[in-house]
């Protein structure tokens, strides 16, 4: 199978899950995902007034736990056109854009 190929099978499998993508997360996880995201982001260090780069940011969850501990600017890049809509949709008048 081709790279290409692959990242198709991979977006359309993110794509279908997206909308029950955070209660999958968080039932499976058995609510370790909130704690790790909470870790990274103190971990990080981040300043007031930086910029976040999340990479497969998904639903946009480690973004938004970013901005609630820090005044900074999340962009999130996720290759399932799904998972960012359903990220815009948890967006209410948060600095945090997806692309």
């Amino acid at each position: 199978m081709s790279i290409s190929e692959q990242k198709s099978r991979m977006r359309t499998m993110f794509d279908s899950v997206a909308p029950r993508y955070d209660l999958l997360n968080h039932l499976l996880s058995m609510g370790i995902d909130r704690g790790w995201r909470k870790r990274a982001i103190r971990n990080l260090k981040l300043e007031a007034g930086d910029r976040l780069l999340d990479v497969c940011a998904g639903t946009g969850d480690l973004g938004f736990e970013a901005i609630s501990q820090k005044d900074i600017s999340v962009v999130g890049v996720d290759l399932a056109f799904n998972m960012l809509e359903r990220g815009n949709q948890k967006r209410k008048e948060r600095r945090f854009s997806f692309v």
